[in-house]
């Protein structure tokens, strides 16, 4: 099959009502593209596009997801046929997904507290999904999703349990052993859950051992969460966890950790600087335990404080301190006076003429959209995020092209991008600076034209 040039289609309009607003990913066989949906405001929903005669596009697998219904499953909102440029397609339109978890994990792995926060809820999707007789097949970190303010899975690739895994495919990391022979199983989705356990505490991936051994794990991977890790990875399925297990093991109430007692030795200090050393020590522990709290786990969005507070040594104050001994101190030399070394200036760095930009007027912007930040993730702004993007705007005012320029946060700077593709100016081809500023009380943008 010739590869489609799926970048190349933005700007096309599926079906007379979708229009392909920006290329977001996917594979040969397959591309997803950001949409708008429903009347009369229609709001952001994506649109994934499948080439009619490939095995993906199984009309019948998507028809079983639209009648899905959970709060962790992202919803399917139609299906349908279409043709764009001379080629027979299928598309499934779904709820607009802001981030996925694969996009966290290539920046950082997950906290403790923040696993299980987030992967608990998908137990309660993949269990319903189950009950309906259906396998999900596809459990893996790019599936894991954030929308507003919820985590779900993503539902077009649900299966009938016992259906053929495709007999030419190469089997993935996250394909169980057996899919080849038995196709979906929901002990299937089992491994799948236990490989993206796994990738999300330590960013890497089961080193495998062959189809008939279980998988070496990381050596990152947290005590706490070894044995059920190794229990979902049982390359014998008859061996493997069942999803109760999973869910029994979440639901455990966590043990809260014992403050370490480390016995004091020897101070050989003044009294008074004893006691300013063991307050400052209980000061600390304080404060981080504070922290611990105060940073709990949180949804996909970044920058997300470290959920797990250190155990702190504390020194009892029973402990008893022998008194201080006092020595005699050699008389130290006289100091010697030192020239001071005068280092040579630095080279003079070449002048480079700054970019002359020029503040916006009230007659300069047509149109100023403002990004659309959920709940969840402005909770997680510390202070100010701020990006820069540049917009060149044609003569007719519309922005042709944006780039973010700077940026402290790769999921503020997306939902910048998205605002800034929309803005209209008053006729004048230019490029244009839009520096936004996002706070938890709200948000800003300072607009400034490039000078030519």
């Amino acid at each position: 099959m010739t590869p489609v040039p799926w970048k190349l289609w933005e700007g096309q309009v599926v079906d007379l009502y979708f229009p392909l607003r920006r290329y977001l990913g996917g594979t040969d066989r397959s591309a997803v593209y950001l949409t708008q949906y429903g009347d009369p405001e229609p709001r952001n929903a994506a649109i994934k596009l499948v080439p009619a005669e490939t095995t993906e596009a199984d009309p019948a697998q998507w028809e079983r997801a639209a009648q899905l219904s959970h709060p962790n499953l992202l919803r399917l909102l139609r299906t349908g046929r279409c043709q764009v440029n001379q080629l027979s397609l299928r598309y499934a339109v779904s709820e607009y997904a802001e981030e996925n978890l694969a996009e966290v994990l290539a920046e950082r792995p997950l906290t403790v507290a923040e696993v299980r926060e987030m992967l608990k809820p998908l137990l309660g999707a993949m269990a319903y999904i189950h009950r309906e007789g259906l396998v999900h097949g596809h459990v893996k970190p790019a599936n894991v999703l954030a929308s507003g303010d919820q985590l779900k899975l993503s539902v077009d690739g649900i299966t009938l349990v016992g259906e053929p895994g495709a007999p030419s495919a190469e089997p993935g990391p996250y394909d169980p052993p057996e899919f080849q022979d038995r196709g979906c199983s929901p002990v299937g989705d089992v491994w799948s859950f236990g490989i993206t356990l796994v990738e999300a505490l330590t960013r890497q991936l089961p080193r495998s051992n062959g189809p008939k051994q279980d998988p070496a794990l990381p050596h990152t991977v947290p005590a706490e969460f070894l044995p059920m890790a190794r229990a979902c990875l049982r390359a014998d399925p008859r061996r493997r966890a069942s999803l109760d297990d999973i869910v029994d093991f979440f639901e455990r109430p966590q043990p809260v950790p014992q403050p370490i007692i480390v016995a004091a030795a020897p101070v050989y200090k003044s009294p008074i600087a004893s006691r300013k050393w063991l307050s400052a020590v209980l000061v600390c522990g304080t404060a981080v335990a504070l922290a611990g709290i105060l940073a709990g786990p949180r949804l996909l969005h970044r920058p997300v404080a470290n959920a797990q507070a250190d155990r702190v040594a504390i020194v009892p104050a029973s402990t008893a301190v022998p008194a201080p001994v006092e020595e005699k101190l050699p008389t130290p030399p006289a100091p010697v006076e030192e020239k001071p070394v005068v280092a040579p200036p630095p080279p003079k760095p070449e002048a480079h003429a700054p970019e002359r930009t020029v503040e916006a007027s009230s007659t300069d912007i047509v149109r100023r959209v403002m990004p659309d930040v959920s709940d969840a993730a402005r909770r997680t702004i510390r202070g100010k995020v701020k990006i820069q993007v540049r917009a060149t705007v044609d003569a007719a005012g519309h922005v042709t092209d944006a780039t973010v320029e700077s940026q402290n946060s790769k999921y503020f700077a997306k939902l910048a991008l998205e605002a800034a593709r929309k803005w209209e100016f008053a006729a004048s081809p230019n490029d244009w600076i839009l520096r936004f500023e996002f706070t938890t009380g709200g948000d800003s943008v300072r607009p400034s034209r490039v000078g030519r």
